[in-house]
């Protein structure tokens, strides 16, 4: 399995319209072979266990909350091709448009990770 993890710091009075792009992103990501693909809501992010909290990867100002997206693929050459697909899809690129203009993109922690 291969997976694209994204966190998202996300003002929380604009979290249901980020939630709303998310969903409408996800069902292209599908439609073009995305295995999964699914947003999550943060409910613990504090140090615990000796760990760092992830607060210490994004920093969230007191009006945000943490956001979490992950995409799934076979291995990389899947979400390659996958994403050549979706890249050139134009309602990807009115949905990044529309989340450009909620969260600031400079601040979003994004990786790739293949299973061992």
């Amino acid at each position: 399995m291969y997976k694209v993890l994204y966190l998202y710091p996300v003002l929380k009075q604009k979290k249901d319209r980020f939630i709303e792009i998310n969903k409408k992103a996800s069902l292209i990501y599908k439609e073009y072979g995305a295995i999964e693909d699914d947003t999550f809501q943060s409910t613990l992010i504090d140090a615990m266990y000796g760990c760092k909290g992830m607060e210490a990867s994004v920093e969230l100002h007191d009006d945000e909350t943490l956001m979490c997206s992950v995409s799934t693929f076979s291995n990389k050459q899947h979400h390659d091709i996958v994403m050549e697909k979706v890249d050139s899809d134009l309602r990807i690129e009115e949905l990044y448009n529309e989340m450009i203009k909620l969260i600031d993109m400079s601040r979003v922690v994004r990786g790739e990770f293949e299973k061992v």
